[in-house]
């Protein structure tokens, strides 16, 4: 019998709200967590940025919590929430069928800068021994394999804005083919530094529109790239039948996954649509869904001119005529694009729209642009009949990774 997989708890930390609940609120209000950079000197730099405020690890001891990079934090928050939720917070039974797969672009980016000015002024004697632990981006998990005393598999799939997409994905499909039971599937980022953001702004990604809160216009004639934001968001996976026989609350179900590389450049897609194209077509039919049948899309949709037309094609080539009853959701207008977080953060709110009804608006868009003829929503939130959602992602290499989450009906 196949082996369903299912989603019994969910975290997140993000600009708009350090838990889901706050995250969710501000998402259906279409209020913005954009702000002004603040963590840095932003002269010479675009000043938009989706910083994380406020946060902390309570009842985490302080000196634990400084051998922890700023995305690992953010790892633990979402990781304390989600499992809090699936009531995992005791001793796991079978540690060896607990894993996790949880992704992070940057790693402790924060540290590396930190670290590399003190060599220059200090010496190699200088440099922290805690520096490559709290750097290197698989620190994330491995901090919250430790923290929960997790020994399934474990490591931390790479593959830049598609990362956590693929993370979930990947986390379910070892519980499909029976490699473990649990896992917890996700991504963090912690990617503010100037130089981080000095290196988008100089392949002209990032978006100059003022105020702060207006910049993203995913889909906007008039779009001119993304915000840079930080954050991360936790899954928890569960085999069907194990969730069943310990009484957890199910969310909803992981029911398809499909990825493809477009090969072609290295930060540009395929203008095509075709590797985008190819991986929500392997989605859907892992799932068992057609087009017809999936109402709602959490799109990549990150504010910048290609992206925008070339995922926008691809939902055109998937849906067809279908397309004209699907609405579709760009997070990325109120939490900016938080890397490799952005997938996970996109799969929190897909499972929060399946467990509600309500999809959120797609804010800060006026101007209707003929090669994204998707309807985005922009009014306001607005109730959905879907018993599928999708989401998809989009990374720099040709990464492309696509959801497909489904409505928990009890069978």
């Amino acid at each position: 019998m196949e082996r369903r997989v299912v989603i019994t708890g969910l975290g997140a930390v993000s600009c708009a709200g350090n838990d889901v609940s706050s995250l969710w609120e501000s998402l259906v209000s279409g209020r913005s967590g954009i702000g002004k950079i603040t963590s840095f000197d932003d002269t010479g730099l675009p000043c938009p940025a989706g910083e994380v405020k406020d946060f902390s690890l309570p009842g985490t001891p302080p000196k634990e919590v400084r051998r922890m990079s700023r995305n690992t934090r953010f790892a633990v928050g979402a990781s304390d929430e989600a499992m809090k939720q699936a009531q995992l917070t005791g001793p796991v039974p079978e540690p060896f069928r607990f894993g996790v797969l949880f992704s992070s672009g940057a790693g402790g980016v924060e540290v590396y800068d930190q670290n590399a000015e003190i060599l220059e002024k200090r010496g190699p004697d200088g440099v922290s021994p805690f520096f490559i632990p709290k750097y290197m981006p698989n620190g994330a998990g491995a901090a919250l394999a430790i923290r929960w005393g997790l020994k399934g598999p474990n490591f931390s799939p790479a593959s830049a804005c598609a990362s956590s997409a693929h993370a979930v994905g990947e986390g379910a499909w070892m519980i499909r083919r029976g490699d473990a039971d649990l896992m917890l599937a996700g991504g963090t980022e912690a990617c503010l530094t100037r130089l981080m953001t000095g290196g988008f702004n100089a392949l002209t990604a990032l978006s100059r529109t003022a105020p702060p809160e207006k910049a993203c216009r995913p889909f906007d004639r008039d779009r001119d790239g993304f915000v840079l934001a930080e954050g991360a968001a936790c899954l928890v996976l569960e085999e069907l039948e194990h969730a069943k026989r310990r009484g957890a609350g199910i969310i909803a179900e992981v029911a398809g996954y499909g990825s493809s590389c477009d090969g072609m450049h290295l930060t540009s897609p395929d203008p095509s649509g075709a590797g985008i194209a190819y991986a929500i077509g392997r989605a859907m039919e892992t799932a068992n869904v057609t087009p017809e049948t999936v109402k709602a899309v959490y799109a990549h949709g990150t504010g910048t001119i290609l992206n925008d037309r070339v995922e926008a094609r691809a939902l055109q080539s998937v849906f067809g005529p279908a397309l004209e009853t699907v609405k579709v959701c760009a997070v990325k207008s109120m939490i900016g694009h938080a890397l490799a977080a952005s997938g996970a953060l996109a799969s929190v709110a897909a499972a929060q729209t399946l467990r509600t009804g309500i999809l959120p608006p797609t804010i800060n868009y006026s101007t209707f642009d003929p090669e994204c003829p998707l309807d985005v929503n922009p009014s306001g939130p607005c109730r959905v009949d879907t018993g599928a959602v999708l989401i998809d992602a989009l990374g720099f290499g040709g990464h492309n990774a696509a959801l497909i989450l489904k409505k928990w009906e009890g069978k």
